[in-house]
């Protein structure tokens, strides 16, 4: 019969292995914890930065932040905004560099797409900072943006462009669009002018003024009218102006009774198309009292000029009296490389750059222009800009001249200006400022021309540009400074390598670290 054997522990070891029990496994318990929490960390993070702005600009001048104020008005709409980008997050870059290239010249290069993801980036931080802002980047060959094409027009909308629309009470949307020189500020590069070749470069971009601006304009109860009138003008050329406005929220009434009466105050804008006729004496009055508008000011003036017709003594001695100087004639290019073949009275023009709304890459084409030209720039209670400009080898020439008119070496000659901006300042009871304003444009090839259709020249946009400007649309009081991108940028010197090394660093290493230390002292503990 085997003896049973009792092995007898002492009390004070058995006592040393539950206290190493205990202890050992509070040490899993808290490195269990401390892991989890880590990995919890991580993805919480991963998931936040998708909706909210968890990152730090580390840029010289703040290029990848939106600035307090537009944060403040971005958390403040309290509306539903739509903003669709006409290119997909991915793709955006490349197709606007493409568009840049064909449309506007641009070389692109580094810096040029470093803008582009710039632009991304911050279109993307106003979902963040409001989820009543939808931002969506589409797909341009999509089912789904066919649809929207249909909706809101295609005749002025780029790859890379921007719609941004509310919806209305009554269920209509207001909207606006936002192209290529909304966003990016332009500069002529002469590097290949001895090739004959000019390029423009990217300096700089404003997204954040011309996206708000926008979001504030969709926003905005008013209506803006305008009233084109017709009636001094020997044929309507109108059509296509009217159009482009009506396609962009303007409503456009079309005047045509042959004596000017009272302008109805309901109109922000008073445009004379094409006239062929003067005015007499009790038309400008009423002119002038609709600019005055009973001294509240805020209304605008529009003049489409045509070397073509007559000259009109009378309404052209009223505009002098708003810096505008226009003379009899017709103005004749003398540089073969700024006409058009056999044409040296159809020549281009370009932006003067003294207007920052205005870009100055792309070129303006028009004929019949009248010699024009700004007769001071500030005054105490008015200011007078020349916006567009033609070459200084263009000339002042008598009507009816041709190809090889043989007085161009003697004639007067520019630069002479296409488009000219004169506004009167006033300040109301409560010192705000305001103003009313008259744009006279050179020649009806602003409102029609074959050449208008064609993507590189700027006539229409520079139509509606300085129709928005008269009827004060893009006046919403916001502005911010334009982004440029410099050499000491944190955000250039970020590869996606490095990104990449920052995120393995972060979810990898770090909890591999932790739970090696945690097994080290885990195993002494044991063997102690």
């Amino acid at each position: 019969m085997e003896k049973k054997i009792k092995i007898k522990i002492p009390k004070q070891k058995l006592l040393k292995n539950t206290l190493f029990a205990k202890k050992g496994g509070y040490s899993i318990a808290i490195t269990a914890i401390v892991l989890t929490a880590i990995i919890v960390f991580n993805v919480l993070v991963t998931a936040l930065s998708d909706r909210f702005v968890l990152e730090f600009d580390m840029t010289a001048q703040k290029e990848n932040s939106i600035s307090e104020e537009n944060i403040e008005y971005i958390k403040s709409i309290d509306k539903e905004v739509d903003i669709i980008v006409c290119a997909t997050e991915e793709n955006y870059s490349g197709y606007v560099g493409s568009l840049a290239e064909q449309t506007y010249s641009v070389i692109a290069d580094a810096s040029t797409t470093s803008y582009f993801n710039q632009t991304v980036k911050l279109i993307e931080k106003y979902n963040s900072y409001n989820d009543k802002i939808n931002v969506k980047f589409m797909d341009t060959q999509s089912s789904e943006f066919t649809k929207i094409a249909a909706e809101y027009g295609t005749e002025d909308l780029e790859i890379g462009g921007i719609i941004v629309s509310s919806t209305r009470e009554d269920g209509t949307k207001k909207f606006k669009k936002l192209g290529f020189t909304d966003i990016y500020e332009l500069q002529e590069d002469n590097s290949y002018a001895s090739y004959g070749i000019t390029t423009s470069v990217v300096t700089g971009n404003n997204i954040e003024t011309a996206l708000t601006s926008a979001v504030a304009y969709s926003l905005s109860k008013k209506d803006v009218s305008v009233g084109l009138y017709v009636g001094h003008s020997s044929n309507d050329l109108t059509a296509s102006y009217k159009d482009l406005l009506e396609k962009n929220n303007y409503k456009v009434e079309v005047l045509t009774e042959g004596v000017l009466g009272k302008i109805s105050d309901k109109y922000d804008v008073f445009v004379i198309a094409a006239p062929t006729t003067d005015f007499i004496e009790s038309e400008l009055n009423e002119i002038a009292a609709f600019l005055k508008n009973d001294g509240k000011l805020g209304k605008g003036l529009m003049v489409f000029a045509d070397a073509s017709a007559p000259y009109l003594t009378a309404l052209y001695s009223y505009l002098n009296e708003w810096g505008i100087e226009i003379s009899d004639g017709i103005l004749y290019e003398t540089s073969e490389g700024y006409y058009i073949v056999d044409e040296p009275t159809t020549f281009v023009g370009q932006s003067t750059g003294k207007i920052k709304d205005i870009s100055t890459s792309q070129v303006t084409i028009t004929g019949n222009n009248v010699p024009m030209k700004s007769l001071w720039d500030d005054k105490t209670d008015s200011k007078t800009v020349s916006v567009v400009e033609c070459f200084e080898t263009t000339v002042k020439a008598p009507k009816g001249v041709t190809a090889g008119w043989d007085g161009a070496k003697e004639a007067e000659k520019g630069p002479y200006s296409l488009i000219v901006e004169s506004s009167k300042v006033d300040y109301d009871d409560d010192n705000k400022k305001i103003q009313s304003t008259v744009t006279v444009f050179s020649s009806s090839y602003f409102l029609a021309s074959d050449y208008n259709e064609a993507g590189s020249v700027a006539n229409k946009n520079l139509a509606l540009a300085m129709t928005d400007r008269a009827s004060n649309v893009g006046d919403t009081g916001i502005s911010f400074v334009t982004k440029s991108i410099t050499n000491e940028s944190f955000y250039e010197s970020v590869t996606e390598a490095s990104a990449n090394t920052v995120r393995v660093i972060f979810m990898f290493i770090i909890p591999i670290v932790i739970l090696a230390v945690g097994i080290v002292v885990f195993v002494k503990r044991r063997n102690a």
